[in-house]
């Protein structure tokens, strides 16, 4: 059986993740275990479970060299992820993300930036000609590269997800070239400022299947015309960081497998909770067969 072939556009991060009893206040210092330091990014843990469930995952991302490299290939190395590193041999900085996770409910805030803009070394049309990929995911990084790949996906009736965590004005573009788009609870276009408003945003905007995802809540989703809602199973959540990232991943393998967006989704969801019963993005893949 020919496996499916995805294709993740997006951003890497190194993550520093903390747990703690309590979230902290102003002026003070906590002291915990020492921090798991882990590969990251909405379209990189996208791609690593694509993978785990036996897809073929490619990554389309900008890591270059910095002290985290080796880290980080290591990591897609063990992971099966195929990275085309935009900006390979280049100096870079690295994306750091300091992640601050309760112990109490597994939820977290996180400290990062944004990246630096890049010029890829390669085109958007190398990209979709060598990958071939059944579906493209892109989380909204690296619109120099992203949007032409969307635009060239779009005219060879390649199924286009879009990860829309947070508003950025490249969505306003990417949106338009967009299949699906699942969205979190955060994902506010202007002049919106509710799940309704979004979703009407979302229909104006003619895409085909979309949702948004709430935590612990019922998922929304719109499919065949109608809103509806699919529950989230409850269970001990333990740390909740990349749920949402393995939530895209799984759809997306699949939407491949089923063509069907409301299973896809469903069983996308059931993964995302899985994942948020242990800690950090990685242990959990020990134990899931």
């Amino acid at each position: 059986m020919t496996k499916s072939r995805g294709l993740f556009i997006g951003v890497t991060t190194i993550d520093i993740q903390y747990f703690v009893e309590e979230f902290p206040v102003s002026n003070v210092k906590l002291k915990s275990q020492p921090p798991d330091i882990l590969v990251g990014g909405p379209a990189t843990n996208a791609a690593v479970i694509f993978a785990k469930l036996s897809g073929n995952a490619s990554l389309i991302s900008a890591v270059g060299n910095h002290s985290f490299s080796d880290f980080v290939k290591n990591d897609f190395h063990k992971t099966n992820v195929i990275l085309t590193d935009l900006i390979e041999g280049e100096e870079f900085s690295p994306i750091l993300a300091s992640v601050v996770s309760s112990l109490k409910n597994g939820e977290r805030n996180i400290f990062t930036h944004h990246p630096e803009t890049i010029c890829p070394k390669i085109t958007a049309e190398y990209i979709i000609e060598s990958e071939r990929p059944d579906i493209v995911m892109l989380d909204g990084f690296y619109p120099e590269i992203g949007i032409e790949c969307a635009k060239i996906a779009k005219t060879k009736n390649i199924p286009v997800v879009l990860d829309c965590g947070s508003w950025k004005p490249q969505y306003d573009e990417l949106l338009y070239y967009a299949d699906v788009a699942i969205c979190s609870n955060n994902f506010y276009p202007q002049f919106t400022n509710n799940n309704q408003q979004v979703l009407s945003y979302l229909k104006e905007k003619n895409v085909k299947y979309f949702a948004i995802s709430r935590g612990e809540k019922p998922i929304l989703f719109y499919n065949n015309n109608t809103y509806e809602k699919i529950p989230v199973e409850g269970n001990q959540v333990i740390d909740t960081l990349g749920a949402g990232d393995f939530l895209h991943g799984a759809f997306c393998y699949y939407f491949v497998q089923y063509n069907n967006f409301e299973k896809a989704l469903k069983k996308a969801s059931e993964i995302a909770t899985l994942s948020c019963r242990y800690k950090g993005t990685r242990e959990w893949l020990n134990f899931w067969d």
